[in-house]
């Protein structure tokens, strides 16, 4: 049996969310390592620091799939003591390969924001580009819907609007969409969960009657990494007993949990 490769897991990846969706300026696909190289064990993450390649590692992992990019705005120079350039020269000193997922997985069903729907019970799930809307269950009031959000997702959320707003539909726009509250009063939502939301974005909402939860960009999108293991099991070629981690590094703090 041939072992597993970059390539292979690069290609599962593009079959479920293919990389030629992403946004134009967008930085996704493999952006480190090696074609051919191969792959015993991978490491799944929101973010890639010096402190997740060391994780790596440590697990003996050949590959990391992330969700956010490096190199995101581009880069003419590696500079060592710079945060990015270290990262990209760890992975590179110790053969760790690193693929990037992520406007393409934005808008696929395992998104941070249908992972985070699926995490509080949303059910008729719908998809217009990068939101995500649904119903809950029965009717809750908002207050409700924040401890139920914040005990799902395990983070604090920020609410704006009424406690008392009686929520039915719901819709979700992890990361940074906060301009995705505008399609959330257009599918009919009473409430918009959101990972980052500016100042006048709020205002709007609320004067339009939608309450608006911020969870946070990595609070939003955490709920992805577990439905992107699954898919990864359920789905790449060839041996199963490759091992695949989600990465316990939260990059606020630059080490392990």
């Amino acid at each position: 049996m041939h072992p597993l490769t970059v390539r292979a897991v690069h290609d599962c990846i593009n079959q479920f969310a293919p990389f030629e969706t992403a946004e134009a300026y967008d930085n996704v696909g493999l952006l480190v390592g090696g074609w051919d190289n191969p792959v015993n064990s991978i490491l799944c993450t929101l973010d890639v620091t010096t402190a997740t390649v060391e994780e790596a590692k440590n697990l003996g992992a050949e590959l990391i799939v992330s969700h956010h990019p490096l190199m995101f705005h581009g880069r003419k120079t590696l500079i060592l003591g710079d945060p990015e350039a270290d990262t990209i020269r760890a992975l590179i000193m110790n053969g760790i390969s690193l693929i990037a997922a992520h406007t393409n997985w934005d808008q696929s069903i395992l998104s941070g924001s249908a992972s985070s729907a699926e995490a509080i019970g949303v059910t008729g799930l719908r998809q217009e580009g990068y939101l995500f809307t649904g119903d809950l269950p029965a009717p809750m009031a908002a207050d409700q819907v924040k401890n139920l959000i914040e005990a799902r997702i395990d983070a604090p959320v920020r609410m704006y609007g009424s406690g008392s707003s009686l929520i039915t539909t719901m819709s979700f726009g992890g990361g940074a969409f906060g301009e995705g509250y505008q399609a959330a009063l257009a599918a009919g939502s009473q409430a918009y969960l959101t990972g980052e939301i500016r100042h006048h974005e709020i205002i709007d909402a609320i004067a339009r009657g939608l309450v608006i939860y911020d969870a946070g960009h990595y609070a939003s999108e955490a709920p992805m990494i577990p439905r992107l293991i699954r898919y990864l099991k359920e789905n790449l070629p060839g041996d199963s007993s490759v091992g695949i981690y989600e990465s316990a590094c939260l990059p606020f703090i630059g080490a392990l949990l």
